[in-house]
């Protein structure tokens, strides 16, 4: 009986050894250097990556305006070759007669073209058919004849760029929506005799027509240091408000490339 106590005894005792022998290398590597180093990077590492989340949610969200700026330069983006751009090109991508004017056809189909192909259509004014800038330059002239700003014109041509890419529309595209402007008789734009004449829609646009009973750009309060858009948005009063944004280097482009020839429009 003893005998068997005393084994168990030096049993128990050989496993304690054994465990503090297994035990003691563990708590050695914990303390040591590799070891202090590895933590030390791990803590850094989980720090770096608060910090990172911290920084992030501290970040305004970007504005509409920086979005939309973001979006025209990713676009805008000069092509080696010019591959797909112009009047031209379009009619040739759609199986028109491509002969880069206007035609009834191809009015049609930029009327149903989507956004994305239509801004890697027109992507300078140099994009533009003869018809296409002749309207172009009677917005200009307008603007000059009222002593509009040149801030005005822009937003006059990113407005009609946005609306029909230029094209005096004759016959009804939404509603009754006709002209560059896409203005409706309906709603007091003026008869469709007036908002078809080009040089008369955009007086109706700029607000110095003596007929119609909606407000222009200059009966718009501070559209002079609202973004262009909006200043759009405020005379159109567009279901899709952020549309007209994407055409301001277009139309600052158009401005400078057409506006020294353009004379003024009384």
């Amino acid at each position: 009986m003893r005998q068997h106590s005393a084994a168990a005894t030096l049993a128990g005792a050989a496993a304690l050894l054994v465990v503090a022998a297994t035990a003691a290398p563990a708590a050695e590597a914990a303390t040591s250097p590799a070891h202090r180093e590895q933590a030390g990077t791990k803590q850094a590492g989980r720090m770096g990556m608060k910090q990172a989340r911290r920084e992030l949610e501290s970040r305004e969200p970007e504005s509409r305006e920086q979005v939309n700026r973001k979006q025209v330069s990713q676009e805008t983006a000069p092509d080696g070759d010019g591959a797909g751009r112009g009047l031209k090109a379009f009619q040739e991508r759609h199986g028109l007669k491509a002969t880069g004017s206007l035609d009834a056809a191809t009015a049609k189909r930029l009327r149903k073209a989507p956004a994305g192909e239509l801004r890697r259509t027109f992507r300078t004014a140099a994009d533009l058919g003869p018809e296409q800038l002749a309207n172009a330059r009677i917005v200009i002239g307008v603007g000059k004849g009222a002593q509009i700003p040149e801030q005005g014109q822009v937003i006059a041509l990113m407005t009609a760029m946005q609306e029909s890419k230029f094209v005096n529309y004759t016959t009804p595209v939404d509603h009754d929506s006709l002209g560059i402007f896409q203005q409706r008789p309906s709603t007091g734009w003026g008869t469709p005799e007036q908002i078809t004449h080009v040089p008369t829609s955009s007086k109706s646009f700029y607000g110095v027509a003596d007929f119609g009973s909606n407000p222009g750009l200059i009966q718009i309060a501070g559209w002079e240091t609202m973004p262009p858009g909006d200043a759009c948005q405020a005379v159109q009063r567009s279901a899709f408000p952020d549309a007209y944004a994407q055409w301001e280097r277009f139309a600052r482009d158009l401005l400078a490339q057409e506006g020294p020839a353009s004379p003024p429009i009384p």
